[in-house]
């Protein structure tokens, strides 16, 4: 009964253009995917600055496996912590100048147990509606009121703090660079409103961090803001090129999370190893000033050469959506830019909102100058230039 029931959902998805299926390739280089012999350039990966094939975070990698064995073998606060763990989070919290920081398994683990950990019954939480799904689960597991403004409108959002002016609590939670669309959060405006009225803020800077503002301290630095942020979040799997996500803020808000956040107590600890390659690539990341100037320079090359094709873009960096409507559109043109050698991947509903389909195009170090120019013709020929 249960099975007749799962095949009439998958038969549905797939009728409308929303069946997902995963794609498995033999090699990859950070640059080119091999699937079946066939190379494809890799446009859709969030390894921006390719540090997933950095030698020195490998060697790191290989050299903690040697010391410390593949697993961690419990969770951080049974027998799991091994000294890759605290000194991750030593370096975490130095590179984002917070007093403490919390390794969580994953970005996903993170908002999930953070944000019921530190709202409830009787606290308001305000969200950008186009928050990622992991922001989402995380506000409607709290059991706060979840009060959603349209995507970076800070009048709706002072409506809603003024609404809920009664409220024990009032978190405002955000992305940062928003994952799918590619834009900014008004960080300076959401920090003065929170200020103004009282009120907190979560920032979940996943795709920035590494990346943006003064040493890649992400978009509170980016905006001025830093120090104005309650609680942030960030991935280790995105520019660091790694595995796992951390919250970094006060000493006694992480050790809050230490003692409340379920997903950090009850799941088993980033393997040793995993921690180690994550280290050294935090370290790089605070050297690769130079590097990172240049890519963001290749990131705004590539933006003039879109809008020289016609293509009204709103992202402002290196996540750049083309946004084609309709499931089958994108399920299309993606099948378009394969053919072409070059591999993109159609995001549909439920991760984007309905009639928003899109391919979800991301820049990285990794790519070259041809490589940028192959994907450009591609555009050329297969996307409509009124995007």
């Amino acid at each position: 009964m249960a099975d007749e029931i799962f095949s009439t959902v998958l038969g549905e998805l797939e009728e409308n253009g929303l069946l997902r299926r995963t794609v498995s390739f033999e090699a990859c280089d950070g640059r080119t995917l091999t699937r079946n012999g066939k190379q494809y350039l890799l446009f859709c990966s969030n390894d921006y600055l390719g540090l997933s094939h950095e030698r020195r975070v490998k060697d790191a990698v290989i050299e903690a496996v040697a010391q410390y064995g593949f697993g961690s073998g419990g969770s951080r606060l049974i027998a799991g912590t091994r000294t890759p763990h605290e000194r991750l989070e030593s370096q975490l919290k130095d590179f984002l100048r917070t007093e403490a920081a919390l390794l969580f398994s994953s970005g996903y683990c993170a908002n999930s147990g953070i944000i019921p950990a530190i709202a409830g019954k009787g606290d308001a939480i305000l969200a950008d509606r186009l928050n990622h799904a992991s922001l989402v689960d995380g506000c409607l597991l709290s059991r706060a009121e979840f009060l959603r403004y349209p995507h970076r409108d800070m009048a709706a959002l002072e409506k809603l703090l003024k609404k809920t002016s009664s409220a024990k609590s009032r978190w405002i939670i955000s992305d940062g660079l928003f994952s799918m669309d590619g834009d900014l959060a008004p960080l300076d405006d959401i920090c003065g409103l929170a200020q103004k009225y009282g009120a907190r803020v979560y920032l979940d800077d996943a795709h920035a961090f590494g990346v943006l503002g003064d040493g890649g301290r992400g978009t509170p630095a980016m905006f001025g803001v830093e120090g104005k942020i309650d609680l942030i979040v960030g991935t280790l799997g995105k520019a660091a090129g790694g595995m796992g996500a951390f919250a970094a803020g006060s000493k006694i808000a992480v050790d809050f999370l230490l003692n409340r956040a379920r997903s950090f107590i009850f799941s088993t600890a980033m393997p040793p190893a995993v921690a180690a390659g994550n280290l050294k690539a935090v370290e790089i990341l605070g050297e690769c000033g130079a590097e990172r100037a240049d890519f963001l320079l290749t990131v705004n090359s590539f933006h003039t050469e879109l809008k020289r094709l016609n293509f009204a873009l709103k992202a402002e960096g290196y996540i750049i959506p083309l946004v084609l409507g309709n499931a089958s559109d994108a399920l299309n043109a993606a099948r378009a830019f394969w053919d072409e050698g070059i591999y993109l991947q159609a995001v549909r509903p439920p991760a984007v909102p309905e009639g928003t389909a899109r391919l979800r195009l991301t820049l990285t170090a990794r790519q070259t100058d041809e490589d940028r120019g192959v994907m450009l013709g591609a555009i050329r020929r297969i996307i409509p230039p009124a995007l």
